[in-house]
């Protein structure tokens, strides 16, 4: 399921929309990065679909352009059902972490232009992407998101581990201890205690990377902001 849910207007950011959603999946991979137009098949419940990858989002970013509030005030004034609205209403309810995204100059609007379920968006650190530094920009982006932990691959990375460990003893140990080249039980303890090694490495990697997504979790629902905006 997608790390990174990207909530958007066609009609303000459709175009950094795909240019961000191309970023991101290039230094995350495509999997970890939600976006509509491109992650829903046809024939899908694209209701249902947005439901369930949002509630499966770690980050939700909130793309805002010039004409986002506008765009927002007209959809209000006509009761038409604004999915946009709904995405961020729903992030904010459900305690995701939500990054306003401000985009072309864009200002995050102020609590009274927006409707009571959207307030709690002011209360986020933004980030401002710029087109004359778009990389910078959206690499300060990616640090902030956090690469996802691949644990779909720990199986593959373990394998691969292996071999090397075993090849790097083979080829390397000889040389150190050249007394015991024929001693087997010998090279399996060396090479059982540097897997043990790696295991513990694997270990610590996952076990800091689940304890920053907790305090990031419980930052959000307790203080509903960060310490600090950012423009």
């Amino acid at each position: 399921m997608p790390t990174v849910f990207l909530s958007y207007r066609r009609s303000d950011t459709e175009g950094e929309a795909g240019r961000l959603a191309d970023a991101l999946q290039n230094q995350l991979g495509q999997r970890f990065v939600f976006r509509d137009v491109v992650s829903i098949s046809p024939g899908d419940r694209f209701d249902a679909v947005l439901e369930a990858e949002l509630d499966a989002a770690k980050v939700v970013l909130v793309l805002i352009g010039p004409a986002w509030l506008e765009e927002l005030k007209k959809r209000l004034a006509k009761g038409d059902t604004d999915y946009h609205r709904l995405e961020v209403a729903t992030a904010l309810k459900g305690g995701k972490r939500l990054i306003p995204v401000l985009l072309r100059g864009a200002e995050l609007p102020r609590g009274a232009a927006l409707p009571e379920d959207l307030i709690i968006l002011t209360k986020c650190q933004t980030i401002r992407i710029r087109d004359e530094s778009w990389k910078a920009d959206v690499d300060r982006l990616i640090k902030a998101i956090g690469r996802p932990y691949r644990w779909d691959l720990l199986a593959l990375r373990i394998v691969i581990a292996m071999v090397v460990i075993i090849l790097a003893v083979w080829k390397v140990a000889p040389q150190f201890y050249p007394g015991r080249v024929s001693d087997y039980s010998f090279f399996r303890s060396l090479v059982l205690s540097l897997i043990g090694v790696y295991g513990l490495i694997e270990l610590s990697v996952g076990y800091h990377y689940l304890r920053r997504l907790k305090r990031v979790r419980q930052n959000v629902q307790e203080n509903g902001m960060p310490s600090k905006r950012e423009s």
